[in-house]
């Protein structure tokens, strides 16, 4: 071809093509539109294309096209690329040609979508994730969408055999990969491996239509967790966070109770505190979590504290689950079993808490507090504050007074009462009657009268500078009526 004949055109800035202006013209309406005004044929013309669908490849799929006289080979893996560039290029057939329009060919193939197989689905959605320009267009991809959803409730045996037709002008074949490698997965999750290629913005309108559809949500949650953990860990830490705190966004649409696992949304938050994901998805995630406070361990609690704290754990973080909990109990009407769960987990936690020399009493005592009346039992409870006593020895009276102020001493065991009485590392009789005094309710008298038997008769008490005073052997009656007047009380 001759010089004058030659166009360079430029595919978004990625690569550049010489092609020959006569053949691309008659085909291109657009190409012929921008160069419309060049009378100088005497040198070359370049012509730059911005947002072109699927780039390089788009446009040499489209030049073949063009080159080979209006005919192409149409299958699942060009068929949404050669329908989105021959859009862009407002691409038609010569006057002279009988070749059908590749705009109409391509458009009629996708109506008949629904007869695709599994496989073919796939490409085709491969191929619409590399046309980025078309994003707006959101039927297209809608229609592909609902066809893969509605394989999902069936086998996870596809037949590898196309649904296209075996004419010359539409044939088909692919790289029909073995289904042995999804045979870990259960009949309800043979999909997850196959749609790990999404990126989050199709996740995005494939987890919205799965919801719309009454999809099982604890089927989309653990696709969630394994999208994001399959995703390539090379990738740069911006896309990362992006794809987490989808994710987080996407788990925020499902139904709260009995959604989710609790390992993941742990794993899910200290990924994101790596990632520094927004502030926002933060909170999303840690309502999450505290809405299946009931469900976790107390491992899944043992956070380190942030960079820069001196305290071993993240209290705070704790103390916000908790928070959140509360707020979902009372919006779900929780069953009472449920606090009960939490509780003990909060004592246990307490138990992990307590030795840290660092942790602040106005922390432990929130800690203590948050589920002090959901307690059957104050006997562990106690025993977490004299463990932080025991660490604590520089706390004043007052401080340990505020802590003490969560145990219900109707709670405590006999054995405990008695070591409560004899222990010194509590706050002194006096502080205690005081602070049980200013109580009003039946059961705070109740508790009032106990810890006066119990350290009236029980010499073993505390001095008010909170030294211990000398012991002597409590009489057997004395014990038999602190148990008499305790099994008389009616919670």
């Amino acid at each position: 071809m001759g010089v004058c004949c030659d166009l360079e055109v430029d595919v978004n800035g990625e690569a550049t093509f010489l092609v020959d202006k006569r053949i691309i013209l008659s085909f291109s309406g657009r190409l012929r539109k921008l160069i419309r005004t060049t009378t100088d044929v005497s040198r070359g013309l370049k012509i730059v294309l911005h947002g072109f669908p699927g780039g390089p490849e788009g446009f040499e799929q489209i030049a073949r096209f063009c080159y080979n006289g209006g005919r192409v080979e149409i299958t699942p893996s060009n068929i949404i690329l050669l329908h989105y560039a021959a859009r862009f290029l407002e691409l038609e057939c010569p006057t002279d040609s009988a070749e059908t329009h590749l705009i109409a060919e391509t458009k009629k193939l996708l109506q008949g979508l629904n007869f695709w197989s599994w496989p073919e689905l796939l490409l085709a959605l491969k191929q619409y994730q590399i046309c980025a320009s078309i994003r707006k267009d959101s039927s297209l991809v809608k229609k592909l969408l609902d066809s893969l959803i509605s394989r999902l409730g069936f086998t996870s045996y596809e037949s590898t055999c196309s649904s296209f037709s075996t004419s010359t002008s539409f044939r088909y074949s692919y790289d029909t990969r073995s289904h042995d490698s999804s045979s870990k997965f259960t009949r309800t999750t043979w999909w997850f491996q196959d749609l790990v290629f999404l990126n989050i913005d199709l996740i995005h309108k494939l987890i919205k239509m799965m919801v719309s559809h009454n999809f099982d949500h604890k089927i989309i949650s653990k696709f969630l967790f394994f999208y994001r953990k399959s995703r390539p860990c090379h990738s740069e830490p911006a896309q990362q966070r992006r794809i987490t705190q989808g994710v987080i966004n996407l788990l925020c649409l499902l139904d709260h109770q009995n959604s989710f696992s609790c390992d993941g949304l742990f794993d899910i938050y200290q990924v994101g505190l790596s990632l520094k994901i927004s502030r926002k998805s933060k909170h999303k995630l840690e309502v999450l979590m505290g809405s299946q406070l009931d469900q976790v361990t107390v491992s899944h609690l043992l956070i380190p504290a942030p960079r820069g704290k001196d305290y071993v754990y993240d209290v705070n973080l704790v103390l916000r689950l908790l928070k959140f909990f509360q707020i979902e109990s009372k919006l779900f009407l929780f069953q009472l079993c449920n606090f009960g769960k939490v509780t003990k987990l909060i004592d246990s936690y307490l138990m992990e808490v307590a030795p840290d020399s660092h942790l602040k009493a106005s922390k432990f005592s929130a800690l203590a507090m948050a589920m002090s009346h959901s307690r059957e039992s104050h006997d562990k409870l106690y025993q977490a504050i004299d463990l932080y006593f025991q660490v604590h020895v520089e706390l004043c009276e007052d401080e340990k007074i505020r802590i003490c102020s969560a145990l219900n001493y109707s709670k405590l065991s006999n054995e405990t009462l008695k070591h409560l009485a004899q222990n010194p590392k509590f706050p002194c009789r006096r502080a205690i009657k005081s602070r049980i005094s200013k109580q009003d309710s039946p059961i705070d008298l109740f508790c009032h009268t106990m810890i006066s038997k119990v350290l009236r008769e029980t010499p073993f008490g505390c001095t008010s500078n909170g030294n211990a005073g000398k012991r002597r052997d409590e009489s057997h009656e004395s014990k038999s009526h602190i148990i008499r007047e305790k099994s008389k009380c009616v919670f």
